[in-house]
């Protein structure tokens, strides 16, 4: 019954996104405009005001960088030689569908459901772990323009990829607050109300919007390879993150906010740069709205067997 209170109110949002993506009082565009304002806005706050208050020594939690970076660096690792060797696709391909199966939207989804459960104490990982998503993005990039590099139009110096990646609000205001939690100033209480203000407003803003684009339809569109590789994200890649969590002996808190981060849908991104060196982008697009959709019940199935093996770290917030 505790847990259900906890998680009620932040699937009731999407549920309430959900409904309203039905009517006609909000239009596409206004769930665009929330999403903007979320990433250009409210995600970089609550970034940068949950780094940089941290002591900089809090930043380098290794056994949670091994136990989420690491294992979803070897399965992706698995998938690309599965995909490549088995299924045959070429490495373009193999790579987009890789990704899809490991890399998390943890900046849209992670972040305000675990802020809405814990407070800052459970968002501070999440933060960590869009790091990390961050950087295997940046190497999907690499690949991708290296296995496209015979088109013309595709040629882009790797300066410029890693300059397009800083550009990046989220990834920005995130090295922001590595930066400034290096120098140890601090916050004025002036400003940490007005950053605490900006980030109560990402859960309900976030969640409604994921709600809103979340589509039924695509279920049906679905066949056996994404369908896998959805299982694979929402199943497989969490139950590994919790499962190296444990072996590193990880704090509670952390081995929580690592497997939600690595249960939560499959990051857009992924979309846009398959789109952009046109590798495999309708498979793509068909993981991140499956697992959209099916991430609404499997979060919720985390959350409570994470609740029955550490019901104490639920109590934090």
């Amino acid at each position: 019954m505790e847990l259900i209170n906890l998680i009620a109110p932040v699937f009731a949002v999407i549920l309430t996104g959900y409904a309203f993506s039905w009517t006609s009082l909000l239009s596409k565009e206004t769930s665009d405009a929330l999403v903007q304002f979320a990433v250009y806005v409210l995600i970089p706050a609550i970034m940068f005001y949950l780094i940089g208050q941290e002591e900089f020594a809090n930043l380098l939690n290794y056994g949670f960088y091994i136990s989420y970076g690491g294992t979803l660096l070897a399965l992706f690792a698995v998938l690309f030689l599965g995909l490549k060797t088995v299924v045959g696709f070429q490495v373009g391909s193999a790579t987009v569908a890789a990704f899809a199966g490991v890399a998390s939207n943890t900046a849209l989804v992670a972040l305000p459901i675990l802020h809405a459960i814990f407070g800052s104490k459970g968002a501070l990982p999440a933060v960590l772990a869009n790091l990390v998503v961050a950087i295997l993005l940046l190497v999907m990039t690499t690949v991708l323009q290296s296995s496209a590099g015979h088109k013309a139009n595709t040629k882009t110096p790797i300066y410029k990829i890693l300059l397009n990646v800083l550009k990046n609000p989220i990834i920005a205001a995130t090295l922001v607050g590595v930066v400034y939690s290096f120098t140890g100033i601090g916050f004025s209480d002036a400003v940490s109300d007005y950053l605490e203000l900006l980030s109560q407003a990402l859960a309900a803003v976030a969640l409604f919007a994921i709600g809103f684009t979340t589509s039924v339809r695509t279920i049906v569109q679905t066949g056996p390879l994404i369908l896998s590789l959805t299982v694979v994200k929402l199943i497989v890649a969490p139950g590994l993150v919790l499962l190296a969590a444990h072996l590193v002996g990880l704090d509670p808190l952390w081995t929580i906010a690592a497997t939600i981060s690595a249960a939560v849908p499959t990051a857009k991104n992924i979309f846009l740069l398959a789109k952009h060196y046109d590798q495999e982008p309708q498979l793509a697009a068909h993981i991140v709205s499956a697992t959209s959709f099916l991430a609404v019940g499997t979060l919720i199935m985390w959350l409570f067997v994470l609740h029955h093996m550490y019901p104490t770290a639920f109590q934090l917030n």
